[in-house]
């Protein structure tokens, strides 16, 4: 063989073996839909809104039943647009984001292994595959391009951002850019100390998309519910000191959830590339929002997923700077022992089973009460996307997330301990006379056989009105692979009994 077909090929290897395994990432995803996991129910909430988008033009959760104007119960702009898309044309939103985050997965996988190898010098052209393995093998990455809200199509045109700032494809690195802060306004963290660092060109060519993008989003905004920030934000806000106390739980937690935390601690510390700083500052003002805003109550770490791909590029950083052999060894295989801590069985198992009894539940009954509730009446409940999508029906949503009436409440910090919880008003939920009342998620407790009414519900049965007007039902449901199972809900007396 000449000497330059065989460089040529030395040279193609790294890029096909990053494919094969950014494929892998991808199948990763598809395994856990297989196994039952699909998206949260806010994801579903997502759904709604594209849905009454497409349909009647209204931009809100409830298009008829509620003379409130709309505000933004969703955090997503552009994957709101994905899931219209799906809307018009008729496709099941659920199996199109699935596709796309799957996708995704594949794509933040590729472009972010792509990204290390023009990054890291010829000798080192097999290490850089950790880079790929890390994203690939990632539970957290898997998990969440199937759950939705947009959380994997951000990171990989984070992961595409990264790649053109290594290349210094000014125009590519704009145009990724764009669409990452299209999906949320936090990948200007991450986005603008890295295009900061590039010293090819105008500097203010590379950070002027995304700012355009950001100023876009805010503008629209305020022009279609006179906020520049979701409600969402006003509405699970705590004091700095509260938000800090569960950011911090969280990012301890997130550890041993898959070893992103790992990742982020590498690429704070790593210096072998030019842009290494950048990924540093960016990876740093990344764990301060998730500190400051408290993260969430899902698994596997979503708002750390997004940043993943400059993580893992961070990472492989750190193990370029290691001399010797021997001691990047070490380094990989711790790398890749925290990330597969997440698919430990009991950790992986247990989330798995909550999905399909919480989430798969809330379509089942979002169907039934399509069919056995009447046509005007209306649910109050605390997990509306589901069971709201399904249903059609319109939904006095508990939480406050899809309407502005909790804006004022103060936070339940003494009885609620689930971030995102906290506001909530019983009196409030009663005022809008609902026709039923679904409490405790609508699910009775295998162990007693009862509901346990969630903390932020309490308020509702407590008061006098509740005991007066409303009465308990049950009806019952055949599961097509298991026992029937039933729905417990609460009726307004002078509304019919749920149709059995």
């Amino acid at each position: 063989m000449p000497q330059s077909d065989h460089a040529t090929n030395e040279a193609a290897a790294p890029v096909l073996v990053i494919g094969v395994v950014a494929a892998l990432a991808s199948l990763h995803a598809l395994l856990l839909a297989w196994q039952g996991l699909g998206p949260v129910d806010d994801d579903y909430i997502v759904y709604r809104y594209a849905r009454n988008w497409v349909e009647s033009g209204v931009l809100a959760f409830n298009v008829v039943g509620s003379a409130a104007p709309p505000v933004e119960g969703f955090t997503s702009p552009l994957w709101l647009c994905f899931c219209a898309v799906a809307e018009f044309f008729s496709i099941r939103p659920a199996a199109w984001t699935t596709v796309i985050g799957a996708l995704s997965a594949g794509l933040t996988t590729l472009w972010a292994g792509l990204a290390m190898r023009a990054a890291a010098p010829a000798s080192a052209r097999l290490w850089v595959l950790l880079v790929p393995l890390l994203l690939a093998l990632s539970p957290s990455l898997a998990w969440h391009s199937v759950t939705g809200l947009g959380t994997a199509p951000m990171a990989a045109s984070i992961a595409l951002a990264l790649l053109a700032a290594v290349r210094g494809r000014i125009v590519l690195f704009g145009l990724a850019s764009a669409i990452a802060v299209g999906f949320r306004l936090e990948a200007l963290l991450v986005l603008l100390p890295l295009g900061l660092t590039v010293k090819r060109g105008n500097t203010l060519g590379w950070v002027a998309p995304a700012l355009l993008m950001a100023a876009a989003i805010t503008l629209l905004r305020w022009r279609l519910f006179s906020e520049a920030l979701p409600n969402t934000y006003f509405v699970k806000r705590l004091p700095l000191s509260d938000e800090v106390g569960y950011g911090a739980r969280y990012l301890v937690r997130v550890f041993s959830e898959g070893g992103l935390a790992a990742w982020a601690f590498c690429a704070i510390i790593a210096t072998r590339h030019p842009l290494s700083r950048g990924l540093s500052v960016g990876t740093i003002l990344a764990l301060l929002f998730v500190l400051s805003c408290g993260g969430d109550w899902m698994v596997y770490g979503r708002f750390l997923v997004p940043f993943a791909p400059c993580f893992a590029v961070g990472a492989g950083f750190l193990l370029l700077a290691v001399r010797s052999s021997p001691g990047r060894v070490v380094v990989a295989l711790l790398l890749l022992a925290s990330t597969a801590a997440g698919l430990r069985p009991e950790v992986r198992s247990q989330a798995l089973f909550e999905h399909r009894f919480f989430e798969a539940w809330w379509q089942r009954v979002g169907l039934e009460l399509q069919d056995r509730a009447p046509a005007d009446s209306s649910i109050a409940l605390s997990p509306i996307g589901a069971i709201g999508l399904h249903s059609g029906l319109p939904i006095i949503d508990v939480l406050g997330l899809t309407h502005s009436a909790f804006r004022d409440v103060a936070p339940d910090l003494e009885n609620v301990g689930m971030k995102g919880h906290h506001r909530h008003s019983g009196a409030w939920v009663l005022d809008q006379e609902p026709t039923y009342l679904l409490l405790g998620n609508a699910v009775l407790q295998p162990s007693t056989g009862s509901i346990d009414v969630n903390p932020w519900e309490a308020d509702i049965v407590a008061d006098p009105r509740f005991r007066k007007e409303y009465v308990a039902e049950t009806v019952w449901f055949d599961e097509p692979d298991g026992p029937r199972r039933a729905l417990p809900y609460f009726r307004r007396r002078s509304a019919p009994v749920l149709a059995p």
